[in-house]
């Protein structure tokens, strides 16, 4: 059942890459915030900001927003479209599952593996704030 809230503080936490050609940061801890745009709560768009620790052992600050257009139960799937700093890139398109009860849900990211890039599990939790 979703979340009356519209409002959530996520908290990042763990990452698991595919390929071990250098040592990833495995452990990410950060703190950030989505808002749900859509007004009965879990819809497609949310906005999100927020800080962690990456996996190249970087500060990273990142803003922007989840788009989950798809629906299958208490799950959606889509795409984060961010701009963060500490990655080769400033601008990142990850894939994303997220799921949401009442108060507490989860942002799984998984990237496959890409040219020159180790694909990764990454994962968020998030619960409601009042």
């Amino acid at each position: 059942m979703p979340a009356d809230a519209a409002d959530w503080l996520a908290v990042s936490g763990f990452s698991w890459h595919f390929q071990e050609r250098r040592h990833w940061r495995q452990i990410n801890p950060g703190l950030g915030v989505e808002r749900d745009m859509d007004e009965s709560g879990y819809g497609p768009w949310a906005l999100t900001a927020g800080y962690l620790r990456n996996s190249y052992d970087k500060h990273s600050v990142y803003g922007g927003v989840r788009w989950t257009p798809l629906a299958a139960g208490p799950f959606r799937f889509g795409l984060y479209g961010l701009a963060a700093s500490g990655y080769p890139s400033p601008i990142l398109v990850l894939p994303v599952i997220t799921v949401e009860g009442r108060n507490i849900g989860a942002n799984l990211i998984a990237v496959p593996n890409l040219p020159g890039y180790s694909g990764y599990l990454g994962l968020q939790l998030r619960f409601a704030l009042p």
